[in-house]
């Protein structure tokens, strides 16, 4: 009897030592290959984390206010540009509120003229610096967007430079051929202003991030 409880002991701990193989320590050598392995992986992890926030600040510094525009005064017309035979000759005045941002695609803003009984407001919807229609002009400012007047939603540009400013409506839209390089031909410009070339129009702006 005894030697048969003897032998079911012997057997149990023979299980055990079995089982325990696989909490055996991995050799050193094989350690530092996985703790390689291990880091490797926290490697490549690590830089798609950078790499994400690398994105995120670049989409982050597009919507960025970079200038402040708020300028105001008043200008007479140019023959023609007599806000579709309205106002010929008249004197305009004019209010511009824009947020250029680090993307022009993402600036924001509005323009307002007024003239006696008229009154346009565009809402910005994008900017552009050095306008290459008004390429002789050393600095200018470019904006776009949509305008309401006489109940219809038109498409607007509008050109700001120290030498003059334009500013035009049309139901033609910029954005398929003409932004940001070019602005539409007369047939297509329901409205329109343009000062003289009297260089009173100075860039005056806040600078906000550089």
């Amino acid at each position: 009897m005894k030697k048969l409880i003897y032998l079911i002991v012997a057997i149990v701990a023979l299980g055990l030592i079995v089982s325990g193989c696989g909490l055996l320590t991995v050799p050193p050598s094989e350690q530092n290959e996985l703790s390689s392995t291990v880091s490797k992986a926290n490697t490549i992890v690590s830089e798609g984390v950078e790499y994400t926030v690398s994105n995120e600040i670049i989409v982050n510094s597009a919507h960025k206010i970079r200038n402040k525009w708020d300028l105001e005064g008043s200008f007479v017309t140019r023959p023609g540009y007599n806000w579709g035979g309205l106002a010929e000759g008249a004197t305009w005045g004019y209010s511009i509120h824009i947020k250029e941002a680090m993307n022009g695609d993402y600036s924001v803003g509005s323009i307002r003229f007024t003239t006696g009984d008229i009154e346009v407001v565009g809402q910005v919807k994008q900017t552009a610096r050095d306008y290459a229609y008004w390429s002789t002009d050393d600095d200018n400012i470019a904006a776009a967007g949509t305008a309401e007047y006489n109940d219809t939603i038109y498409y607007f540009l509008f050109l700001y430079a120290e030498r003059a400013i334009w500013f035009a409506l049309s139901e033609t839209s910029y954005d398929t051929y003409y932004w940001p390089t070019t602005i539409w031909g007369g047939g297509l410009r329901a409205y329109q202003l343009h000062s003289f070339n009297t260089y009173d129009y100075p860039l005056d702006y806040k600078v906000i991030h550089q």
